[in-house]
């Protein structure tokens, strides 16, 4: 159902119901249809002379109001900034965890091909060491 408002003309009640929300949220926020891509966005208002700029998208379905709030209220960097900033240096370390454990594998499957390869051949591939030998470090079975 649409509905007319004098400065905006007319305008879809859900629409209008969303918006609202948002600008109790904060009032430099709005929510409109954006024509570039399509997609109902929240959109934050700038300073003059610049255009407001959408900042969260919620695609071709217009959510209810308090879907569209809770999912601002998620994603707002003022109040959860270093939550958000936490979590994602958690999953960056644990990613790197993760790789490092994987090369370690890899580096040890590595090291026991190459040592299978040369008791294959008859060689050891300890390496011996002798102090007091002239020849110093002997390696192998030579």
């Amino acid at each position: 159902m649409k509905i007319y408002i004098s400065d905006r003309g007319l305008v879809d009640s859900d629409v209008y119901k969303v918006d609202r929300a948002v600008k109790q949220y904060n009032e430099r926020l709005s929510f409109e249809f954006n024509e570039e891509n399509q997609d109902y966005c929240i959109y934050m208002r700038m300073p003059y002379p610049e255009r407001p700029i959408p900042i969260l998208g919620f695609g071709k379905k217009i959510p209810r109001p308090d879907q569209a709030c809770k999912k601002l209220w998620e994603s707002d960097t003022m109040i959860h900034g270093e939550k958000i900033l936490d979590d994602i240096l958690k999953s960056q370390e644990e990613f790197r965890k993760a790789k490092r454990y994987a090369a370690d594998q890899a580096s040890g499957d590595s090291a026991e091909r190459v040592e299978k390869f040369l008791r294959g051949k008859g060689h050891s591939p300890v390496v011996k060491v002798f102090p007091n030998d002239k020849r110093g470090v002997v390696a192998g079975d030579n």
